[in-house]
């Protein structure tokens, strides 16, 4: 738990941070099967591309607290970004999407 004042309490989320595109991605789903067991499958842990614990709570707070400034996915140098139209289109609430695509009737 963050305290951002003494008695108050803030739940900290964690997030994603790709080697290459840095929080310039998203997981938009996964698969659960719970009856596929693979014991062969070798677990590899995940690379640490946030270099400092300086950066990570750098990270933590601009995710958490700063999150729509975009800044939070720039944490480490990265090879590709969101264009400025994925950016646009992110940045709109859901339920006006279809009127931004120009799908509106």
């Amino acid at each position: 738990m963050y305290r951002k004042t003494p008695g108050e309490k803030k739940k900290l989320y964690g997030v994603c941070i790709h080697p290459r595109y840095g929080g310039w991605f998203a997981i938009r789903g996964v698969l659960i099967f719970p009856d596929v067991q693979v014991p062969s499958l070798e677990q590899k842990l995940p690379v640490d591309c946030v270099s400092t614990d300086e950066k990570k709570i750098q990270l933590l707070n601009r995710f958490n607290f700063h999150w729509q400034d975009w800044t939070y996915r720039d944490i480490i140098d990265v090879e590709e970004r969101y264009s400025e139209e994925q950016m646009q289109y992110f940045a709109t609430p859901p339920a006006e999407r279809f009127k931004l695509l120009g799908l509106t009737k």
